[in-house]
């Protein structure tokens, strides 16, 4: 069996990135063809660890290109590491009318999105996510029973590699924050959020203002980019909520503009911070809150879609209040309607976030914390994940080829490549 991957780059240091790499090199590892469609903006078809990475296209997720991508490849089955989303937001579905095509896709809205229904009409879904695929599971059932074809549904979920782990920094030094500080973190891409905060950037800068205003203690480092085209001023906005300037630290921007901060480099400022903060408003998964854990730190998160498993059980739409666990704590929230994709995000409550922070504040040091963080962790350890998820996933991929209609299609594919 021969799979086309299409995502980020596996060399992007996103979170796409990250589980092309982890997922891509132990799915040829286990003997199956794989090769690589990027749409992040990388050109050129490129050799990544003897594995064939083809460039983007020209749209601004190469749905102009993914096509013919995969009539080169000859390949078998198409994964798309996506959103899955902006497959129909043109009105064309560049997957139409093949019969193994796959999303591992994110659900970070509750239900399930009804700007997911073009694809889960016609398409497999994997969720990254427990949430997710309980989601995709209740809206296949709802298709069937209103007289639908009832969509596959698979589960795997998003990983983390052994580079991160507990390390001995001195990134405090660099930044310039004392070592006795309370240093809070986050780490989120500030990207498509002019029109929502989904990362909920302004409701964490408000709870930050007022935490660190009563502990003059309080640090806060962001790792992620001050302004983007289609971002968030987060200077102004910082400023404009009142976090103190002089206790205010930012990611290196060129670095991060330059996609020049490696995974050992995360894993080190990581293990710096004495909590994440993560109070998105919605996640298909939220990769730093497991990466935090990783190194050995408790997270705080929302208490919405994804997020809670993170530290918890799959999320319930019967609690979304205040929750403690051994690893972190979980915000309440207040759903908050999408009308762009037709079903809820939710906006994180402001003192939650501040009770959290206290909570983290009084236990800092707190070993048990710190081993709860890491034994959770491991449960998303790539290795573990490929072989506990993916291998049944592909197996029945492979199960579902005819051998004799995949020859042929494979054969026919390299001969209009070639014309």
């Amino acid at each position: 069996m021969k799979l086309l991957w299409i995502s980020n780059a596996p060399w992007a240091p996103s979170g796409y990135g990250s589980q092309t790499r982890q997922a891509g090199l132990r799915i040829a590892k286990a003997g199956y063809e794989i090769e690589f469609s990027a749409n992040d903006g990388s050109r050129g078809d490129r050799d990544w660890n003897g594995l064939l990475v083809r460039g983007s296209g020209s749209d601004r997720f190469s749905r102009d290109s993914v096509r013919e991508d995969l009539d080169r490849s000859g390949a078998d089955w198409v994964i798309s590491l996506y959103d899955a989303w902006v497959y129909s937001e043109q009105g064309a579905d560049p997957f139409e009318g093949l019969p193994h095509v796959a999303g591992w896709m994110p659900v970070d809205h509750f239900p399930t999105p009804m700007s997911l229904y073009g694809w889960l009409g016609s398409h497999s879904a994997i969720a990254m996510s427990q949430f997710g695929f309980n989601c995709l599971r209740d809206t296949a059932e709802g298709f069937a029973r209103s007289g639908g074809q009832r969509f596959p549904v698979s589960f795997v979920p998003h990983a983390v590699d052994d580079v991160f782990r507990p390390v001995e920094t001195n990134f405090r030094e660099l930044i310039d924050v004392p070592a006795d500080a309370f240093l809070v973190g986050i780490v989120a891409a500030n990207y498509g959020t002019r029109i929502y905060d989904r990362k909920g950037f302004s409701d964490m800068a408000a709870a930050m203002a007022r935490f660190m205003d009563v502990h003059p203690d309080a640090y806060l480092y962001a790792h992620t980019l001050q302004k983007t085209f289609d971002g968030i001023d987060l200077p102004l906005l910082f400023a404009f909520k009142g976090i103190p300037a002089d206790r205010l630290r930012w990611a290196d921007q060129y670095a991060i503009k330059k996609l020049a901060v490696s995974d050992e480099q995360m894993a080190a400022i990581y293990s710096s911070f004495d909590v994440l903060l993560g109070t998105s408003r919605g996640e298909g998964f939220g990769l730093p809150g497991i990466e935090a854990q990783a190194c050995g730190v408790p997270v705080i998160l929302s208490n919405w879609t994804a997020q809670a498993e993170l530290i918890g059980e799959p999320w319930s739409q019967r609690d979304i209040g205040s929750q403690r666990h051994p690893s972190g704590w979980l915000v309440a929230v207040d759903p908050d309607w999408d009308p762009r994709q037709g079903a809820d995000f939710a906006k994180p409550i402001i003192g939650s976030i501040i009770r959290a922070l206290g909570e983290a504040y009084e236990s800092r040091g707190d070993q048990a914390i710190r081993d709860a963080a890491l034994a959770r962790a491991e449960l998303y350890r790539a290795d573990a994940v490929f072989e506990r998820y993916w291998r049944p996933v592909l197996a029945d991929m492979e199960a579902q080829l005819r051998a004799p209609n995949r020859a042929e299609r494979r054969a026919a594919r390299k001969l209009q490549a070639v014309g």
